[in-house]
C-alpha cells in the first residue's frame, strides 16, 4: 500500500488520540482514556501537522500554530524548550515514526495469543489481558512457558493500528522483538489495515526492530504534556 507520508502522519495522530467535533485532542485512545498532551506536533517531508488540546485556549493556539508551521528543525527545538519553561508544561517526547514494509513470512517461533490462549497473559501482561479485545492482534514468542517477547496493538483506529513491542531483558539480543512485530504486522495488513510504528530517539532497541524489518520513517512526532 503506498501511501503519502503527511497521510501516514494523519493516520498517527487518528490512531493514538480521540478528537472533538473540531478535531481537537481529548483523551489518549487506549485505557484508561487519560488526558491527551497540551501540543502534538508530527513532521514529515511534506510539513507539519499540529494539533492541540481541547483545554488549550484559542490565543495560545494561534500564536503557537503560526509559530510552528514557520520553523525549522533547528527552531523547532528551540520552540520547544520555550515551550517547557511555561510553568504548566513539563514533558515531552520525541522520537521517528514507522510504517511497515509488506510482511509475507513470518517466524515459527511466533504463537498468535487468541481467546483460548489469553490466560497466558495474566501472569506478566495483566493490563494487555484485562483489555485483550482492544489489544488484539497479539503475538509472542515463549521461553521455558513464559512469555520471552509480546507484540500487540497499542492503540487503533478502523484504519491503522500502531504496535506495541516488548522483550524482557534476560530475552534480548536473540531477534524476538522484530520476530512479533513481523507476525503482528502481517495480521494488521491482511485486515487491510496500516501498521504503524514509533518510539522515541532514546530508545535504540526499539528503532533497532525497525531497521532489522526496513520499516520506512515517515516522519517525525513531538507530544508536549
Amino acid at each position: 500500500m503506498n501511501v503519502r507520508d503527511e497521510d501516514l502522519m494523519q493516520l498517527h495522530l487518528d490512531v493514538l488520540y480521540q478528537q472533538n467535533e473540531v478535531g481537537a485532542l481529548t483523551v489518549m485512545n487506549e485505557p484508561p482514556f487519560e488526558p491527551a498532551p497540551t501540543v502534538h506536533i508530527g513532521v514529515t517531508r511534506d510539513g507539519k501537522q499540529t494539533r492541540f488540546s481541547s483545554r488549550v485556549d484559542e490565543v495560545f493556539k494561534k500564536r503557537l500554530e503560526n509559530t510552528i508551521q514557520d520553523a525549522d528543525e533547528d527552531l523547532l527545538v528551540d520552540l520547544i524548550h520555550q515551550l517547557m519553561n511555561r510553568a504548566d508544561l513539563h514533558e515531552f517526547r520525541m522520537g521517528p515514526t514507522y510504517v511497515f514494509p509488506t510482511i509475507e513470512e513470518i517466524s515459527p517461533k511466533v504463537l498468535h495469543v487468541t481467546e483460548q490462549h489469553k490466560e497466558r497473559l495474566k501472569d506478566d501482561f495483566l493490563f494487555t489481558y484485562m483489555n485483550f479485545d482492544m489489544k488484539q492482534p497479539c503475538y509472542v514468542v515463549m521461553e521455558l512457558d513464559r512469555i520471552a517477547s509480546i507484540c500487540c496493538t497499542a492503540r487503533q483506529s478502523a484504519v491503522a493500528a500502531e504496535a506495541s513491542v516488548y522483550t524482557h531483558p534476560k530475552s534480548r539480543g536473540k531477534g524476538y522483538g522484530a520476530a512479533v512485530a513481523q507476525a503482528w504486522a502481517r495480521d494488521v495488513q491482511r485486515q487491510g489495515r496500516v501498521a504503524l510504528y514509533s518510539t522515541t530517539w532514546d530508545n535504540f532497541a526499539s528503532q533497532g526492530i525497525a531497521r532489522t524489518l526496513n520499516m520506512r520513517q515517515y516522519g517525525v512526532d513531538v507530544s508536549i504534556e
